[in-house]
């Protein structure tokens, strides 16, 4: 077998999971795949399985210019995946070429015209590294739901979804910061963008439970709400625990619920790091007890994602689009069961890494188009500087994937509703 062989072959697995099958990375098939390698295929494999969807396409749009004819899914996939590392990655063509013709045999695949097109591309790499993308070359449900965004949005949009993300750390508090071991870009006086990227485990403070990674447009909105010590705070949708992990780190009185099992179990090893206790549930949300009353409640609501583009490249990738359908129904009606759930004066904090206004503030408006006793909630910015107040238009936070001081945030969507009577 042809060195590097085996990996690009599972490597072609997962993409084709993952396109044809609307599977994710996190899906347990394709985590068995990538735990069967060693550390450093795996590094591979993730580069070149990332690059690859966050590529996509750039990728098609090349093929395009070699192929006149419709090909199959594991043709194109393939083929996808070499263009990828052989224009974007830069790696040697002869290694992309010969593997790829050993994997196309394996697949049925014509290897013959695989080499073919692969050969005349690598010709002209350095010219198809200038590719660009415009907005009509980008999914056609993705498409449609940003018809409201204006011409400068489209542009920062397309600049910046292919990026790679940032990697942003909360602290528990300012003592542990002052303390932080490696370089940092400070966003607050609790948090900053990590300057070298490094492993985590390798990390001293990380390991002690000084901090946690958590998105910049995550964190944001919650830093800047007021919340008493004696508030009762309820986190419906609480794993992996970023948001959790900020209330907690104030003292607060805090219950967690999370609908997936799974994703439970993350959690409880993150609480476990960071040496957190508080009470756990696994409910769905919008069918809780309503005797219970809060005075916040926090709903990170399942949504398309979009926001998270950059960390997330399947979600252009996937030949499927997300079910909006289903989704707004599910942020409707967790919004209503919340405003039976909080107390007078208390708040609702709806989030969704989104940034696509049937998530966003239709969601919002319709609300209260029908809730009476509730009102938009004020946030109050702590750090008043100028890249910060772009973030909020009308007293909501809304981002698109974009940079906050040079570096890459997601994007995002909350508003504060508070209960008026």
């Amino acid at each position: 077998m042809i060195k590097g062989e085996k990996v690009r072959f599972d490597i072609h697995k997962i993409l084709y999971s993952i396109y044809k099958f609307n599977k994710t990375l996190n899906s347990l098939d394709i985590k068995e795949i990538i735990s069967s390698h060693n550390t450093n295929d795996i590094s591979f494999l993730n580069n070149v399985a990332l690059s690859s969807m966050r590529y996509y396409l750039h990728s098609s749009k090349i093929m395009k210019k070699y192929i006149n004819k419709k090909i199959k899914d594991k043709e194109k996939i393939l083929l996808i995946s070499a263009i990828t590392q052989i224009v974007f990655l830069d790696f040697k063509d002869y290694a992309v070429i010969n593997c790829s013709v050993e994997i196309a045999k394996k697949l049925n695949i014509y290897h013959g015209f695989i080499n073919a097109c692969l050969k005349n591309i690598s010709k002209e790499k350095n010219q198809l590294k200038n590719i660009k993308i415009d907005f009509n070359d980008l999914p056609l449900w993705f498409k449609n739901q940003s018809t409201s965004l204006t011409n400068n949005e489209k542009d920062i949009f397309l600049n910046n979804f292919t990026k790679k993300p940032s990697l942003h750390i909360v602290f528990k508090n300012e003592i542990k910061l002052h303390k932080f071991e490696n370089d940092l870009i400070k966003t607050s006086e609790v948090s900053g963008f990590f300057i070298n990227k490094k492993n985590l485990n390798d990390i001293e403070s990380f390991i002690r439970g000084d901090w946690w990674v958590q998105d910049f447009s995550s964190f944001f909105p919650l830093y800047n709400l007021k919340i008493k010590n004696s508030a009762r705070v309820l986190d419906t949708c609480a794993a992996p625990g970023g948001k959790s992990f900020q209330i907690l780190s104030r003292n607060g009185n805090l219950t967690l619920n999370d609908k997936s099992l799974s994703r439970i179990q993350i959690l409880k090893s993150n609480l476990n790091r960071l040496n957190y206790k508080t009470k756990i549930l696994n409910y769905d949300f919008t069918k809780f007890n309503e005797e219970e009353k809060y005075d916040l409640i926090i709903i990170d609501a399942p949504c398309s994602a979009v926001g998270t583009i950059r960390k997330n490249p399947e979600i252009f990738f996937k030949a499927k689009a997300p079910n909006f359908k289903d989704l707004i129904l599910i942020q409707k009606n967790m919004l209503k069961k919340a405003s039976k759930l909080i107390n007078i004066n208390g708040l609702i904090l709806y989030m969704v890494c989104s940034f696509l206004k049937n998530e966003t503030t239709e969601q919002i408006e319709n609300f209260l188009s029908t809730q009476t006793n509730f009102e938009l909630y004020n946030f109050n910015l702590i750090d008043n500087r100028k890249e910060y107040l772009k973030l909020f238009h009308n007293n909501i936070m809304i981002t698109l994937p974009e940079t906050i001081l040079n570096y890459n945030i997601d994007g995002y969507f909350a508003a504060c509703l508070k209960r008026i009577k």
